[in-house]
């Protein structure tokens, strides 16, 4: 008995078939595991930026109370929020750190004596990945975030 009416797929077509969805999979499965990636690289740099943004706040905070009571050099101001000067870093700027209030951060204040204004600094404070950063006066990476700001304390 002869069989002429053959219906179904071959083992070309099954495996041309396999490898379409295959590669299609795959496409996705980057796009999501891309997409997961920045998602948590976005979080670590928002994250980053608040350390940033709360560790100039409480420095302008201090400054303003110093301010008042008429004792507000950077170092007393700096040492008042448990920063340390780095011995090692060359002037200018003087660099303070505080690599011991955040588990995964190394926060790092350069204060710059303004060119123009003799009794305002220049405060630049920089999050740096604790992991990443061997000595905070020489950083070999860019920071998570940085943030300056200009504030009146004489020295």
């Amino acid at each position: 008995m002869q069989w002429n009416n053959e219906k179904g797929f071959s083992l070309v077509e099954v495996i041309a078939a396999f490898v379409l969805i295959s590669i299609i999979l795959i496409s996705f499965f980057t796009l999501f595991f891309k997409g997961r990636e920045t998602t948590v690289e976005s979080k670590k740099t928002v994250d980053a930026t608040y350390t940033a943004q709360q560790e100039m706040e409480s420095i302008y905070a201090e400054v303003q109370q110093k301010n008042k009571t008429g004792s507000a050099s950077m170092e007393n101001i700096l040492s008042t929020l448990h920063y340390h000067q780095m011995k090692s870093c060359t002037n200018p700027p003087t660099i303070y750190t505080n690599d011991r209030k955040y588990k995964n951060e190394v926060v790092v204040v350069e204060v710059f004596k303004n060119e123009k204004i003799g009794t305002l600094r220049n405060v630049m404070v920089s999050v740096y990945d604790k992991r990443k950063v061997v000595d905070p006066c020489q950083p070999k990476v860019n920071p998570k975030a940085q943030m300056e700001n200009i504030m009146r304390a004489g020295d």
